[in-house]
């Protein structure tokens, strides 16, 4: 393959299935934050409680964790790229339907939360399949850079979503925010009806047994792969801590900051820079960055912003911090994404991912929920800086077994 210019994310542009693609991915990843960051802050507006900010969260993440297994195994019987269509419709739907809600006035914390949930059941369905669709349209060879780059999309998105749902909310009201979701969706859509099925594509075959037997033989799978199973213990105790900082940022501008929405889009903004920065870069490195070392040192860079952002004496190192943090995530996720991107099986791939995501989930819900419980009655600080502690304790046996990743690495 020939060299690009702009290394993998040149490989990735050369694909026309992968520009398509990309017009779609950046409207919905644009609106899916505008909207995040506008049920957060609405749920904030009417309850003022921490403890209400983590039920409406883990009312989007608990159909993920009870449903995922199943929306696997439907990602690996049926055509993902049509699973993907039909969701997306629905995913559409709901953002109507929260739109209309809200120009009703009718829009109270338990309507929120009820579409709150509609919307992680729509998710639980869509990412098995989402994970399928550059797999089916992009080659392998540019796969970790079509990753890469699609992840700085959605980073992009963590950066230009909460300026422009903080814009917005402030100038035209919170409904108006989740109007943008919806036309996301809508664009999303119209570009994934223009993407074309490669022609040596063979749609993989299903196993013929029941749910149950697909789902238990999707866990054996991850059980037995040695390159996710190696990772697991990061991912969990990873994604309970960004969830957490992601879901409770609007009692931490407020309160620690003192910002209100300001204060929301402006960590979220640094955040999404670090990342994207991040993600461009990696894509740019192409296969050569899905390493367990860059991994691992990533994952430390994420934990050791945590402590910087509430050890930080004022707004200038918190925006630093959160920065750094994007840089540190974004850099272990999409790694840890390409590594299992890159060596699992496409008859498998649905439910990998989909109990991939279904243990992320359930890490985030629950590190969600304990930090914001715990928050209500001894401030944001102290739940925080422990669970930092714990992920810098489990960072800490990956970095004695260091030399055996690096031979993981070396056996790829």
């Amino acid at each position: 393959m020939k060299q690009s210019a702009l290394g993998g994310i040149g490989h990735a542009f050369s694909d026309p299935n992968f520009r398509t693609y990309s017009v779609g991915a950046i409207a919905t990843w644009i609106g899916f934050f505008v909207q995040l960051v506008a049920v957060s802050w609405h749920a904030w507006e009417l309850t003022q409680s921490t403890t209400w900010l983590a039920a409406i969260a883990l009312m989007d993440i608990l159909p993920n964790i009870v449903l995922s297994p199943l929306a696997g195994v439907i990602a690996d019987r049926f055509d993902k790229y049509r699973l993907m269509g039909i969701i997306s419709c629905l995913a559409l739907i709901q953002a109507v339907m929260l739109t209309i809600v809200g120009f009703s006035g009718h829009l109270e914390i338990w309507s929120l939360a009820a579409l709150a949930f509609a919307h992680g059941v729509i998710i639980s369905f869509m990412v098995p399949a989402m994970y399928g669709i550059l797999p089916r349209f992009v080659a392998k060879r540019t796969l970790t850079s079509a990753i890469a780059v699609s992840s700085s999309y959605a980073q992009l998105a963590v950066f230009i979503g909460p300026i422009i749902a903080g814009w917005v909310i402030s100038v035209y009201g919170v409904v108006w925010a989740f109007a943008i979701n919806a036309l996301g969706y809508l664009i999303y859509l119209i570009s994934w009806r223009f993407l074309k099925t490669p022609p040596d594509f063979v749609h993989p075959v299903p196993s013929g047994q029941s749910i149950s037997s697909d789902f238990i033989a999707g866990l054996r799978y991850v059980q037995n792969h040695k390159e996710i199973s190696s990772i697991l213990a990061l991912l969990l105790v990873g994604d309970a801590l960004g969830a957490s900082l992601f879901y409770l940022a609007p009692a931490f501008a407020e309160q620690i900051l003192g910002m209100g929405v300001v204060g929301v889009s402006m960590i979220f903004a640094a955040k999404g820079i670090g990342a994207t920065l991040s993600a461009v870069y990696i894509a740019y490195l192409g296969k050569v960055a899905a390493t367990y070392h860059r991994m691992l040192w990533s994952f430390l860079l994420f934990v050791l912003s945590v402590f910087l952002i509430f050890l930080s004496p004022n707004i200038y190192l918190v925006v630093l911090a959160f920065l750094l943090l994007g840089v540190g995530s974004e850099s272990y996720q999409t790694i840890m994404t390409a590594l299992v991107q890159l060596t699992v099986t496409e008859e498998q791939r649905g439910r990998v991912m989909a109990t991939m995501f279904m243990f992320g989930q359930l890490a985030s819900g629950i590190g969600t929920y304990l930090i914001g419980y715990y928050a209500a009655s001894h401030g944001l600080i102290g739940p925080t800086v422990v669970a930092a502690t714990i992920c810098l304790l489990v960072w800490l046996l990956y970095f004695l077994r260091r030399k055996l990743l690096a031979q993981t690495d070396s056996s790829r």
